[in-house]
């Protein structure tokens, strides 16, 4: 078996793996999510009505640090959560996977074990969602596409992770448009095709 067959292969199987894993999420959120609330300073996490920190008279309750919530989904860093007689939306950057140890005021908690990753090779749906929640939209502006190697390519990939599926292929002093900064990915638009997807920072310039 040559070289790019086994690269193809290998690549089928990532898209497979990726397509497992969110169609897993899919059927985990239709049923409640388990989570729990993890902030860094040990405080509580506010839950409201409607998807705004801004508008303070939307706040219907106080989750304490470390509780378990079952989620429903969300949108724009935001989760529905239910616990109890209480429902609402908390911003999902204060969810993690797995219990956080004991907060004492003397130190800060255990980091979350599910945001400590290899940025570039993000392998489960919680790994993309942690980087996806880091987004930041700016001001559209060009960046250079800079291969490792000057006749090298750099792949344009559809979710941030050197596993997923390729979008569109660039070589070196191609022109793209960042539309949003993640932690060590830059989300970008070919101006020309209008194609929108994700590249490693390291990559453009």
């Amino acid at each position: 078996m040559d070289y790019q067959m086994k690269k193809v292969i290998g690549l089928m199987l990532a898209v497979m793996m990726l397509a497992a894993l969110v169609a897993s999420a899919m059927a985990e959120e239709s049923q409640g999510r388990e989570m729990y609330v993890y902030t860094q300073n040990g405080k509580g996490l506010y839950v409201r009505s409607s998807m705004s920190a801004a508008d303070k008279s939307n706040i219907i309750g106080s989750l304490p640090y470390g509780s378990k919530v079952f989620t429903y989904g969300g949108q724009s860093g935001w989760t529905y959560i239910e616990i109890g007689s209480l429902s609402g939306y908390v911003m999902s950057r204060f969810l993690v996977k797995n219990k956080p140890a004991p907060y004492t005021p003397s130190g800060n908690p255990t980091p979350d074990p599910s945001r400590n990753f290899d940025t570039r090779s993000a392998t489960t749906v919680e790994q993309i969602n942690t980087l996806l929640a880091s987004a930041k939209p700016v001001t559209p502006y060009m960046v250079t596409v800079r291969p490792t190697r000057s006749s090298g390519w750099v792949y344009l990939r559809w979710i941030p992770s050197r596993y997923a599926a390729q979008v569109a292929s660039y070589g070196s002093n191609q022109q793209l448009t960042v539309i949003a900064e993640l932690k060590d990915w830059f989300q970008v638009q070919d101006p020309t095709t209008g194609r929108v997807g994700f590249i490693y920072k390291s990559y453009l310039q």
